[in-house]
């Protein structure tokens, strides 16, 4: 299936980013979310993206005006669908939000569209469910910063076709993404992975063990990770962490993903990270848990 145009329903850090590498990509691509402030933000962060890469040598000015131009970013989310061949979906990580949105999706977008969903741990047989296309529903579960990272987690249900699974690979691949295929389980592969890093290391700060900033540095250290836990912590958000934790926890009963006391106190108290502009490096910089 040829892909013209693609939607992308959401337009916060995530939604932004995917709209931008689909933009830079050369196609035509509608950005959608509920309120115009929301949209203006996420044109601001797109263009502020760029303009870093034009600053770096990454692309030109005239590649830069060309992406802009690709980018439709609107309110009416039935105007947006309804000629899309291939739809992204990157609102907020909640079941209760994502399923009716699908449900509208399948009511609005033609017979042939693809229905793709950024969720980082909720089941896509569950968001294809509510369709009748479900064989054309997907995961394309992106990481953040998305216009940097490279590589694309391919969720794959018992109800996705083959077709479908082939379209969504090769849009990656045309977006410049590296991708790898899963099966749907809850949290996939990779948030199998990180949010156990992140949990344990917040144990590790409720023991006292080490000071917030030292723990980040070994860590940083010892693999040769670009970010502590806690500074990952801070840019995905300490909320999607808990949800992603419970979500899985909530799934399998598996004990080792029930969130911290203090991821979950700190949700409470709103220190969600950069996007609440107070977290981990604004509560425990310098400061004893004790």
């Amino acid at each position: 299936m040829e892909i013209k145009k693609v939607c992308v329903v959401g337009a916060g850090t995530m939604g932004s980013g995917i709209t931008q590498v689909v933009a830079q990509a050369g196609y035509r691509v509608a950005m959608v979310d509920m309120k115009q402030e929301l949209l203006d933000r996420g044109l601001s962060e797109i263009r502020n993206g760029l303009d870093r890469f034009v600053a770096r040598g990454r692309m030109t000015q005239e590649s830069m005006e060309a992406a802009l131009a690709n980018i439709q970013a609107t309110t009416d989310l039935k105007a947006a669908t309804v000629d899309a061949d291939y739809v992204i979906e990157a609102v907020f990580e909640r079941a209760e939000v994502k399923i009716p949105l699908f449900r509208q999706l399948d009511e609005f977008c033609p017979e042939h569209c693809i229905l793709a969903s950024n969720t980082s741990g909720i089941p896509i047989s569950l968001l294809a469910s509510v369709t009748k296309r479900p064989d054309r529903v997907i995961g394309m579960h992106f990481f953040s910063p998305v216009p940097l990272m490279r590589g694309l987690e391919v969720v794959r249900s018992l109800l996705t076709s083959d077709d479908t699974v082939r379209t969504s690979l090769d849009f990656g691949k045309s977006i410049g993404k590296e991708t790898v295929v899963v099966k749907d389980s809850p949290g996939f592969v990779t948030n199998r992975i990180i949010p156990l890093v992140m949990n344990e290391a917040a144990k590790l700060l409720e023991e006292n063990l080490a000071s917030m900033e030292d723990i980040d540095k070994i860590v940083k250290l010892s693999f040769n990770w670009p970010m502590g836990p806690f500074e990952l912590c801070d840019l995905v958000g300490v909320d999607v962490v808990v949800d992603l934790l419970e979500g899985i926890y909530q799934q399998t009963g598996w004990e080792r993903y029930k969130p911290t006391r203090l991821l979950k106190r700190m949700v409470e108290a709103g220190y969600l990270g950069r996007k609440s502009g107070r977290g981990f490096y604004t509560l425990f910089v310098t400061k004893s848990i004790t």
